[in-house]
Order: structure tokens, then sequence, then C-alpha cells
């Protein structure tokens, strides 16, 4: 079968769906409109890419490809859109834990849960099994920072470590906590991976 990119170079298939295609992403037109949108505003600070995904574009040589940093932007924002639908509200997350929405709120007060405004506050999946919450996780996110963006939370969480190995495997940080015992051993493990991660994005 023809590439979505083949089909839509010789128009087989509109943009839209070939975005769709490529990224499996449920995007709606009202999506479409709002990436239009940002497109076509001239501020640097609207349009500056976030450091993430201005080093990604460094490493594979796009720095100067205007393309490049387009398309980044697009799926930055195709990424943030699928976290937020991914993601749990207060409401949801009491009833996934078995506790009362003021424990919750305690919790993010505490740290031990991490939210972010998507107009109301949202709970990165990450953070939760089908049956509850990541054993362990309440141990390691106070050290999260509350400034960190959504999408930077959601991949230290869930992308592979290289200090974190099972079996010479590198895993995530859900992962390691969920196979753990939760000793202090284990805890120190998941604390140097994230306080990296702050030094890296101060």
């Amino acid at each position: 079968m023809r590439s979505a990119e083949d089909r839509y170079r010789h128009g087989d298939l509109d943009f839209e769906a070939a975005v769709r295609e490529v990224t499996g992403a449920d995007i709606d037109r009202e999506f479409f409109a709002r990436i239009v949108h940002r497109l076509s505003v001239k501020d640097p600070a609207v349009l500056a890419l976030s450091e993430h995904d201005a080093a990604l574009l460094t490493e594979s040589g796009f720095v100067t490809e205007p393309a490049a940093a387009t398309a980044a932007r697009v799926d930055r924002d195709i990424r943030m859109q699928d976290l937020v639908q991914g993601s749990l509200s207060v409401t949801a997350a009491a009833a996934r834990l078995g506790v009362t929405i003021a424990r919750i709120r305690q919790r993010l007060a505490a740290g031990t849960l991490w939210a972010f405004t998507s107009g109301r506050r949202l709970l990165p999946p990450a953070q939760f099994t089908a049956a509850g919450a990541v054993p362990h996780l309440e141990k390691v996110m106070p050290l999260v920072a509350k400034e960190l963006h959504p999408l930077t939370v959601q991949a230290l969480l869930t992308q592979p470590q290289p200090s974190l190995t099972v079996e010479g495997r590198p895993v995530s940080i859900v992962e390691w906590l969920t196979g753990s015992a939760g000793t202090a051993s284990d805890i120190e493990h998941v604390a140097d991976v994230i306080t990296a991660a702050a030094c890296e994005s101060a």
C-alpha cells in the first residue's frame, strides 16, 4: 500500500486525512483551525519552540529548515491534544483512586499527584493504572517541578530511561516503579532521573 505521504503528494489524500492517518489522532476541523491560527501569529514568543523540540531539530540537522520548525509545532499541538483527551479530571481521578475529590486536591497541593490546566485541571494519564495509581509514584512526584510542560512530565514518566534498567533493558519511571518493591534504593534511582531532568530543563 502506498504511504500517506505519497498519496498526499499525488492528491489522493487531503492534508487533514493524511495527518489523521499518520498520527492516529482523532483530530477535528476546529483543531486544524487552531493550528492555522497559531501558524499565522507573528509573535516570536508564541512561535518559539520548546528547548526539547529545538534540540531535536538541531540533532536532526533541520535548524535552517523552516518547514521542520513548523512541523515540530504542529506535532507538539497534536501531542498536546492527545494528552488533554487522555488526562483525567479531578473528579475522574477521585473515582479511579476510590477517594474523595477533596483528597485529590490535597494530593495535588502536596505534589504527590501532578496536574496542568487546559480549561480545567487535568491529571496526566501516566500517573494511573487501570485500577488505580502507579505504585510508589507518590514518593517521587513531589520532585517533579511544577513549571514543567505537561508533555515533558508525560514523557519523563513514560519514556525509557538509560539509568533505569531491567535485565539490561531501559525502562520508564512508571515501569520501574510498577515492578519495584518501593525500597529506598528503588526510589533513589528514580529521584536521580527526575533531578537530572530538572537540571536539563533549567
